[in-house]
């Protein structure tokens, strides 16, 4: 199943080759929580804008493990698959997209800061979700 997952993710990727922004155009983007994947975009990354949602599909992948490098080892995150599987795809869209914002340093790199409020926030997502789900009509 991985190996055709992964297949399907290399040609959606080749299919979209930067087709991602590489500058911004806002001077302090906003970190937006991701529900599907639970880590996190920049709102000027460009993955909520385009209109192919197989590329956002495969960028789940991507989001996760980058989020995994700026919340550190300490903070458990989990995987959207497997930590192999999540670095490779974090890896292969590199190859693909070298210059997509979202591989920014700053973005890509352990920040306490940050790491400490992608955390909060995940906590909350988690509360509210847990609470949908408790929810008698």
């Amino acid at each position: 199943m991985n190996l055709i997952l992964k297949i399907w993710i290399w040609i959606t990727f080749l299919k979209n080759k930067n087709s991602l922004p590489t500058k911004s155009k806002i001077i302090h983007p906003k970190m937006e929580h991701e529900g599907m994947s639970g880590a996190f975009i920049w709102e000027d990354e460009g993955l909520w804008d385009i209109r192919n949602h197989h590329l956002s599909d495969a960028f789940k992948y991507v989001i996760h493990h980058r989020m995994t490098l700026v919340v550190g080892p300490e903070n458990d995150v989990g995987v959207m698959r497997s930590k192999k599987f999540d670095k490779r795809i974090f890896e292969m869209a590199k190859r693909y997209y070298p210059n997509w914002i979202g591989f920014d340093e700053a973005r890509c790199s352990y920040n306490p800061e940050i790491a400490d409020r992608m955390m909060r926030i995940r906590k909350v997502a988690y509360w509210r979700f847990q609470k949908l789900l408790n929810e008698e009509y």
